[in-house]
């Protein structure tokens, strides 16, 4: 007979007919503070693995406190948080946002309070005081503590898992979230990038999806090409990024480390750049790499040159080159995903599908050959 196991928010009953042995797990209180603990009984019957739990938690449920959300936090949360950090899963900077998102809304209000006093009525008018973005970071965290309570079976449910009202938008700033086609690509391009010391990353982004911090950290070294059917791809393998720390060979996710194509007369044009790089492909004139400041004021004096319609910020060009790569190219979002550096739907994508840089050159240039986009970006022939 297979195990069976009997569960409440307290704790569990594990048992096995077969052996007759139970294994009760329960939370309480000891030298080393209150966690979860384990018995194992041998030799017993269910009804006497039930009276035996029903004893342990007259002795220890009572009293037993349940730990507060700062606890769990720090306990549960954090130390998760930190470990993807190390494993890759996450980066340094959402660690930092989701930590600012504690210790300014959630700390505050909800750090003494026990994980099953948490109310509905509370949560409500808590996230009603938040602004909108504030409301929705805050309450993504929360509701990541308080999963670990249900994990632990320390309440049975997560109330932060209810829908609420949030703050209305209205009420937020309006950031900027325009996107350029690819005429307007090839405007700026010409009109800002092309000559810049920086023009190598604006390609890296614009036509090739890579973010902000990916197109400064390349190298000459991580450039290559390939060649599908008498058409040139540039490929560059994206290892490091340039954080606002510097630069470091952790990048947001395990799926960010991948290959980078770019075709058309991006393609060759990125190629003839590398070729006249020293180390980085984006330096900073003295042996490194461009930092994020330098790459932001050079930018911002860089839109002021062309009309308010084309102005946008840098870090819109990996959006747009997602749109323009599935409504222009027509490559289909399971493609494009693990070009971003996204992970896959399922199982499928985070194991199993892992394609290479050959396979996405193939796609891009056969996309590219069905809608080639610069045939008339004629200021280009002699690239």
């Amino acid at each position: 007979m297979a195990r069976r196991r009997q569960r409440d928010s307290w704790g569990s009953i594990s048992y096995d007919a077969r052996s007759k042995t139970a294994r009760i797990r329960y939370w309480a209180e000891g030298p080393d503070g209150y966690r979860r603990r384990s018995k194992t009984l041998r030799g017993v019957t269910r009804k006497e693995a039930e009276q035996a739990r029903s004893a342990l938690m007259l002795e220890h449920g009572e009293d037993a406190p349940c730990p507060t959300v700062g606890q769990a936090w720090e306990r549960w949360a954090l130390p998760e948080m930190k470990e993807k950090v190390n494993r890759g899963d996450l980066s340094k900077r959402s660690l930092a946002i989701y930590e600012g998102a504690y210790r300014r809304d959630i700390s505050p209000r909800w750090a003494e309070v026990p994980c099953d006093q948490v109310r509905p009525l509370a949560v409500q008018q808590w996230v009603s005081g938040l602004t909108y973005s504030g409301a929705a970071s805050a309450a993504s965290v929360m509701r990541t503590v308080l999963d670990y309570a249900v994990r632990y079976e320390l309440v049975p449910t997560n109330v932060m898992r209810e829908k609420y009202m949030m703050p209305s938008k209205t009420a937020a700033k309006k950031y900027d979230d325009g996107t350029w086609t690819l005429d307007q690509l090839c405007t700026v391009w010409h009109d800002t990038a092309y000559g810049s010391w920086w023009e190598a990353a604006f390609l890296l982004s614009a036509f090739g999806g890579c973010r902000v911090g990916e197109s400064l950290g390349a190298k000459v070294d991580d450039v290559s090409s390939i060649d599908v059917n008498g058409q040139t791809v540039a490929v560059v393998e994206i290892r490091r990024q340039v954080s606002f720390s510097g630069v470091t060979d952790r990048l947001k996710t395990s799926w960010s480390y991948r290959p980078v194509v770019v075709a058309g007369r991006a393609s060759m044009r990125l190629l003839r750049l590398s070729e006249a790089c020293g180390d980085w492909l984006c330096g900073d004139g003295v042996g490194g790499p461009c930092s994020r400041n330098q790459m932001k004021s050079a930018w911002i004096g860089a839109m002021k040159r062309l009309p308010d319609d084309l102005r946008h910020p840098y870090k819109n060009l990996r959006n747009s080159w997602q749109t323009n790569t599935r409504w222009s190219l027509k490559l289909p979002p399971w493609v494009i995903e693990p070009m971003m550096g996204h992970v896959g739907e399922g199982t499928t994508g985070r194991h199993y599908d892992k394609p290479q840089a050959e396979m996405f050159a193939e796609m891009l240039a056969s996309a590219y050959s069905e809608h080639r986009y610069d045939a008339d970006w004629v200021w280009l022939d002699s690239e």
